[in-house]
């Protein structure tokens, strides 16, 4: 357990999030919501990064772009194990040259850009970073922890041109994870569900004490899996079809995630409750 010096300093508790790498999660996960939010209209906000480049983002929206946000920092071991994965995906989408900005936003621990720089240079980082105590980084993060609640690092959310967001997003991350939102998402109308998401995914009962039953209203799952809040795999299997059920008598109470993914490999996740 840590005390951070960050924008807002805050308790974080240290646990294993996707093993062998750790992600941070803050300590009011007890009361956890859902982690990805759609159809939400994301915060303006302006970040300079250690390049000296002033980044605001509506101003990036109006021109057509869209923008992928990557909330991490330095010393997170999510944050620098998968960020070969991030460049492979920046690298993809024209490495900052074509309509599909990547933004690197520090949060959480706030480093300056002397630190920033350092990090991203160990790691072989090239997309635009904004440090969090001279770049707005700091600030950005507190803002988005207000609107969407409490995150852990590496964060990933992609905001459209329209200025709908799609919250904490591909994780664990995949160099193609971003692309259905970036490609369909970002150009389907508000409140249509011809996308994966969990939206389009019902579980019920829930809360459940034995089985569950997973229903998609438009596309094939294939893979179910479930997930301890420490991040802990317990169950994988090959779906393949739109119904799937899944016995819980062999699991303690508590809060759970599904993680459901579909066509293309993108993922959306689902909380459910456990009771007896």
């Amino acid at each position: 357990m840590e005390i951070t010096s960050g924008f807002l300093p805050v308790l974080k508790l240290r646990i294993n999030k996707f093993l062998p790498m750790k992600k941070n999660v803050l300590i009011f996960l007890c009361s956890v919501q859902a982690v990805f939010s759609f159809a939400q209209t994301a915060p303006d906000f302006t970040i300079t990064t250690t390049d000296s480049i002033t980044k605001n983002l509506y101003d990036t929206l109006n021109a057509g772009k869209t923008v992928v946000l990557d909330f991490f920092y330095p010393s997170c071991q999510g944050c620098w194990y998968y960020s070969p994965i991030i460049e492979q995906a920046y690298q993809a989408h024209g490495a900052g040259t074509g309509s599909v900005q990547f933004w690197g936003i520090n949060g959480g621990v706030l480093s300056n850009d002397a630190q920033i720089i350092a990090y991203r240079q160990q790691y072989g980082i090239t997309n635009p970073c904004a440090s969090g105590l001279q770049g707005n980084g700091g600030y950005v993060d507190s803002l988005y922890q207000s609107v969407f609640g409490t995150f852990g690092y590496p964060a990933y959310a992609v905001v459209c041109p329209d200025k709908r967001i799609y919250w904490n997003v591909n994780y664990p991350p995949v160099a193609t994870g971003f692309d259905t939102y970036i490609n369909d998402s970002c150009g389907i109308t508000s409140g249509t569900t011809d996308v994966f998401s969990p939206a389009s995914v019902s579980v019920f009962p829930n809360p459940a004490n034995d089985l569950l039953h997973i229903r998609s209203e438009n596309f094939v799952m294939e893979k179910t899996e479930l997930f301890h809040l420490t991040g802990q795999l317990l169950f994988s299997e090959q779906t393949n079809d739109i119904v799937t059920s899944l016995r819980l008598s062999g699991y303690a109470p508590g809060l759970y995630f599904l993680k459901l993914t579909g066509p293309g490999g993108i993922s959306c996740f689902k909380k459910i409750e456990i009771t007896r």
